[in-house]
C-alpha cells in the first residue's frame, strides 16, 4: 500500500529530525539536494516501517492460532487404570493441544475407541469421522457418522455423539437413532443414557416396533 506525503508533510519531518536546512511551512529554504538525500532515505525507510499495514503481514501472524504440542500419525494406544486396561484408541492423525485452560487431543481425520469391562472383552465402541478428547472434563466428542455399538449388538446413529468418561453418560442434541433387536426408535432432538444403552431418555422420540401377535 502506498502512502504519499504532501510538500508541507516533507518539511515537518525534516524538522522533525533537525535537519538544518529544513524551514516550517512557509519559510525558504536553501539546502542543497545532496546533502538532503541521505536524510530523505533515511525518512523513507522510516515511514514505511511505521506504516505497516495488517494486509502486508503474513496470515499467520494475524491468525495467532494455538500450535499443538505434538502430532502424530497411525497412533494407538491403551488406557489403563491400576493396571487395569479400560479403552483402546486407534486414530490416523492425533494432534495434542496443551493449552492450560483447555487441555484437549484432536482426531481430525476419525478415530475408533473402544471400552473394555474388567475381563478385557469390548463392551462397546464408538467411531466418527472426526473427534476430541477433553482432558479435564474426561468427555469424548464425535462428530461426523457417528456409530456407537454395544455388546448387545445394539447400534447407535447420529451426526454428534459426547461420552462422559467420569459419569458414563453419553448424549447428544442431534438425531438419533438406535436399534435393538428388530425394533428401532429415533429422538428427533436428541438422547441420553448409559454407555451400554441400557437406560435412556429419547426427546421427541418416534419408533417401529415389531409386535407378536396373540
Amino acid at each position: 500500500m502506498k502512502h504519499l506525503l504532501k510538500p508541507f508533510q516533507w518539511e515537518f519531518l525534516l524538522l522533525s529530525f533537525g535537519y538544518p536546512g529544513a524551514t516550517a511551512p512557509g519559510r525558504t529554504t536553501h539546502a542543497s539536494f545532496g546533502r538532503m538525500m541521505p536524510c530523505l532515505v533515511t525518512l523513507l525507510i522510516f515511514y514505511s516501517c511505521q506504516t505497516k499495514v495488517a494486509a502486508d503481514l503474513p496470515p499467520e501472524l494475524l491468525k495467532n492460532t494455538k500450535q499443538p504440542s505434538m502430532v502424530a500419525t497411525d497412533f494407538e494406544t491403551f488406557y489403563t487404570d491400576s493396571g487395569v486396561v479400560k479403552y483402546h484408541l486407534q486414530t490416523p492423525k492425533l494432534v495434542i493441544y496443551d493449552d492450560p485452560k483447555q487441555p484437549y487431543k484432536d482426531f481430525p481425520e476419525g478415530f475408533v475407541f473402544q471400552k473394555y469391562d474388567i475381563n478385557r472383552k469390548i463392551i462397546s465402541q464408538m467411531s466418527g469421522n472426526r473427534g476430541k478428547y477433553f482432558d479435564r472434563e474426561k468427555i469424548w466428542e464425535a462428530e461426523g457418522n457417528v456409530v456407537l455399538v454395544n455388546s448387545e449388538g445394539d447400534t447407535l446413529r447420529s451426526e454428534e455423539l459426547k461420552y462422559h468418561e467420569a459419569e458414563d453418560l453419553i448424549f447428544s442434541d442431534q438425531f438419533v437413532s438406535i436399534k435393538k433387536g428388530g425394533n428401532e426408535i429415533k429422538g428427533a432432538k436428541g438422547f441420553k443414557s448409559d454407555s451400554q444403552m441400557s437406560k435412556y431418555t429419547f426427546y421427541k422420540n418416534t419408533g417401529d416396533f415389531n409386535v407378536k401377535e396373540q
